[in-house]
């Protein structure tokens, strides 16, 4: 595929853009079930110009000698696990992480494993004068990688109705996930985290756009025979979103093209082929102790966007001719919510994602799974909070292996 046809497949798509979080002052008004942030376990991804309707920023303090407010925010979590079957991650329960027959580790036995390395910190700086282009800094890690060193999960400035920097894809749908205490969670959720340019727009009270420039960090391209070369971007990703919210829910639609794209120098092969991918989700309250969610995806050349697949080489295949061979992949997700009192509530999630997979792919290579989460969570007050969360699932690998696990966590939360 040329640049030229490349650019017209990019304009082609603008029209079937897809759904993306709003905030309108009036909903907001009306229902506090408008606006779920108590509800999921990451916060929802606003402009500065959205952030900034309004002065309150609790928490925050003034940056004498300046027009900021700073505010530090993050929580510590401490997670207790029992495994029953022996998967290979002890800090995340993942699909992929489950031993299959024939693996050595199918036998394991049950295992605890103790850990605090989700706690999270993050820096919240934002300008409030009127009159001037409204503008937030956001910074924020955790300690969720090996040796327990801290790792960046966002870096990003709005300003206006634009983010720039490393945050959420503009096709992850947060609010389409019910809480889990697992890491993993949404294991069968479309998204993930990349560098990125994106233009969010209010079109109306009720419905938003959002326009991304995405850089591919992980093209996932497995080549089972070794030829020279590697793969290589050349244009960011295009997604489009748009959200329409009402005063009890809302509906997400996004899609998104790029360029998958291996470069093999004077001495290996060279391809490409387009990646594309849909997502439609959303979340519906029923009254205000339930809610339910769901999203659904469905892209070629696309597994790596899928969580329970990121790192396996999932979007495409180097065959022995060196052509690219994509992989069509799908993942649905639902959950439901129920509060038993102001409190207590539970949270169900059931995921489920599938992979189009050649018979030249990695014999224990992940083809499909699923992975559900059942939990009741205990809420002291506004900053703390406990839980305990049952998980099961299951994977089938590329050599039809299968295997199933079951596993035990709790928890316990300070936000602050």
């Amino acid at each position: 595929m040329n640049y030229k046809l490349l650019v017209l497949i990019l304009l082609l798509q603008m029209p079937f853009g897809g759904y993306a979080q709003i905030e309108t002052s009036k909903d907001s008004v009306n229902s506090p079930l408008k606006v779920p942030h108590k509800d999921i376990k990451e916060q929802v991804l606003q402009t500065a110009r959205e952030h900034l309707v309004n002065s309150d920023f609790p928490g925050s303090w003034p940056m004498f000698g300046t027009d900021f407010r700073m505010k530090i925010g993050g929580y510590l979590k401490a997670d207790f696990v029992y495994d029953i079957d022996g998967t290979l991650d002890k800090t995340q329960f993942l699909m992929s992480t489950i031993p299959v027959e024939g693996q050595p580790e199918y036998d394991n036995e049950g295992y605890i494993s103790f850990f605090a390395k989700e706690t999270r910190v993050n820096i919240d700086l934002r300008r409030f004068t009127e009159n001037e282009l409204p503008l937030q800094l956001f910074i924020e890690g955790d300690f969720f990688s090996d040796g327990n060193n801290f790792r960046l999960r966002h870096a990003y400035i709005t300003a206006g109705d634009f983010i720039l920097g490393q945050t959420w894809t503009t096709l992850s749908f947060l609010e389409s996930m019910a809480f889990m205490i697992d890491f993993a969670a949404g294991d069968a959720l479309f998204g993930g985290r990349s560098a990125q340019i994106r233009y969010q727009k209010q079109l109306t009270d009720k419905l938003k756009l959002a326009v991304g420039l995405e850089y591919l960090s992980s093209l996932g391209i497995e080549n089972p025979d070794n030829l020279d070369g590697q793969a290589s971007i050349q244009l960011p990703l295009l997604a489009l979103r748009f959200d329409y919210r009402w005063k009890t829910g809302v509906l997400f639609l996004g899609s998104s093209i790029a360029q998958l794209r291996w470069d093999g120098g004077s001495t290996g092969p060279k391809d490409q082929t387009l990646q594309w991918a849909g997502v439609i989700a959303g979340r519906q309250y029923l009254g205000e102790n339930n809610y339910f969610t769901f999203n659904f995806s469905y892209g070629n050349a696309y597994g790596e966007n899928i969580i329970a697949f990121a790192g396996s080489n999932a979007n495409a295949v180097l065959t022995p001719e060196g052509t690219l061979e994509p992989m069509l992949a799908k993942s649905i997700m639902t959950g439901f919510m129920h509060r038993w009192t102001p409190k207590l509530e539970s949270n169900l999630n059931y995921a489920y994602g599938w992979l189009d997979a050649p018979a030249s792919r990695a014999d224990y290579a992940l083809k499909r799974g699923g992975i559900g989460h059942l939990n009741l969570i205990y809420k002291f007050g506004k900053n703390f909070s406990i839980g305990a969360e049952y998980m099961w699932g299951a994977q089938r690998t590329n050599n039809d292996a299968y295997g199933n696990a079951g596993r035990f966590q709790s928890m316990a939360k300070f936000d602050f």
